[in-house]
């Protein structure tokens, strides 16, 4: 399937949406006494944001953000 539209694609979104679903998962793996607080997902921007809130042993706030891109097809052979 040739992408036609970018920014966002609806594979981003898709992608994007799919990492959040993922957060049980991932906060499985994270050390003990760390835990995510919240997740936001920005689905309409160009390239797809998660921002992961989390909270450290400390409890010190944190944020981690996975931005979604994808390369257009005409790289990936």
């Amino acid at each position: 399937m040739r992408t036609r539209f970018y920014n966002p694609s609806k594979l981003e979104v898709n992608f994007a949406k799919a990492v959040k679903d993922l957060m049980p998962q991932l906060e499985t793996k994270l050390d003990e006494g760390e835990r995510v607080v919240d997740v936001e997902s920005v689905h309409d921007a160009d390239n797809p944001l998660v921002i992961f809130k989390l909270e450290d042993k400390e409890g010190d706030l944190h944020e981690v953000v996975v931005q979604i891109i994808q390369r257009p097809d005409s790289i990936v052979k």
